[in-house]
This record gives C-alpha cells, sequence and structure tokens, in this order.
C-alpha cells in the first residue's frame, strides 16, 4: 500500500515537473532567442526570457538576453496593434505586459472595447443559462402538478388524496414563487442583449469584426 502510494506520488510530481518545463534540452540546444522573443511577444506581449533561461539553465544551456530583448522588441509592436488588441482582450485574455509608448494609446483603447464587449457577453451567457435552468424547473412543476392530479384521481383512501392535495398546493406555491425570478431572469437577459446591441452601435467594426 505504502509503495504504491509513493509511486502515485512520483507520477503526479513527475507530471508537475514535466508541465511546468518550459523549454527541452533539445529546444535550449537549437534555440533562436531572436525568434523566441519575437514570438513570445507577438502572441500574447508576455516576456517569458526568464521562465526561457532558467529552463535552459537547468539543462546545462545559456541564453541569450540581448537576441531575446530584441526579437521581443520587434513582436511587441506588432502585437500591440489595436485590432489585436481588440481580438486579445474579445477572447478574454489579459495583458498585463506593456506597449511602447507611441502605441499605448490606441492599443488600450481598442483592449478596453474588446474587454467591454467579452464581459457583456459573459453577462448573456450566464443569464441565459440561469433563465433556461428556471424554465426547465418551472416546466417540471407543470409535469409533477399533471402526475400529482392524476394519481389524486386514482387515490383510494382520504389519507392519500389528502397527502396528494397537500402535494398539488406546495407545487402551485413554488411555481408561483417561481414566476417573479423567472421575470427577473428574463429582464437580466434582455438588458445584456440590449448591452451587446448599444456596444455594437457604439463600437461598431472600428477595430476589427466580431
Amino acid at each position: 500500500m505504502k509503495q504504491g502510494i509513493l509511486a502515485l506520488l512520483a507520477l503526479v510530481l513527475g507530471l508537475t515537473l514535466a508541465a511546468c518545463e518550459t523549454m527541452s534540452a533539445e529546444e535550449c540546444a537549437t534555440a533562436d532567442w531572436r525568434g523566441l522573443g519575437f514570438n513570445d511577444a507577438a502572441s500574447n506581449g508576455a516576456d517569458r526570457y526568464g521562465d526561457r533561461a532558467e529552463s535552459c539553465a537547468e539543462k546545462g544551456y545559456a541564453a541569450d538576453s540581448e537576441a531575446y530583448a530584441i526579437g521581443f522588441s520587434a513582436g511587441i509592436v506588432q502585437f500591440c496593434q489595436p485590432p489585436n488588441g481588440f481580438q486579445f482582450a474579445l477572447r478574454g485574455s489579459t495583458f498585463n505586459g506593456s506597449c511602447p509608448p507611441e502605441l499605448q494609446s490606441d492599443f488600450y483603447a481598442a483592449y478596453n472595447d474588446g474587454r467591454r464587449i467579452h464581459d457583456a457577453r459573459s453577462e448573456l451567457s450566464t443569464a441565459e443559462s440561469e433563465l433556461s435552468q428556471l424554465e426547465r424547473r418551472y416546466n417540471n412543476f407543470e409535469e409533477d402538478i399533471r402526475n400529482s392530479e392524476a394519481a389524486l384521481r386514482d387515490a383510494t383512501t382520504d389519507e392519500e388524496r389528502a397527502r396528494l392535495r397537500a402535494e398539488i398546493d406546495s407545487y402551485y406555491r413554488e411555481r408561483r414563487d417561481m414566476r417573479d425570478d423567472l421575470e427577473e431572469a428574463d429582464r437580466r437577459v434582455r438588458y445584456a442583449r440590449r448591452t451587446i446591441d448599444d456596444l455594437r452601435y457604439e463600437i461598431g467594426y472600428r477595430w476589427s469584426t466580431w
């Protein structure tokens, strides 16, 4: 038993280390540090030099900080274009880096617009999901009431009839109370849809299609 637990821990540790490994030994040996810097910046604006250098150092390979920085400087210019910022935020991604000063204004304007649309879509998705769940529950009450009423018609004892009448009354109360929740959920859905329509009118295709 103890050996089995140790084996499991070793497997988990191995998988964790593999997941954390940034670069393989082969990648470190043939690394194009300028290209890595460019690709890291162009893909998501993230400076991964520290992680990459540490990973390669553990395998006995030295990183080239100057080449990485040159590539990163070129890649960040490509990343910090307004359409990229807009789509990046639209996907729900977060940018914690920094754009060159001359690109910051338009990039962050586009990024913030993308974030607003993403948040509005998320709100709509949540509201629609909640409304759908409430509708299913409401319809289940309808079915429960029909089943209990059918059982009441077939009941043969006063005790059973009393129990079924109480059950039906409870279903009706719960269904009545749920109507307020349904109305509120429907209002949330309609409000979220209006918000997206307003954003579409305000932002349009200023930065990119969406």
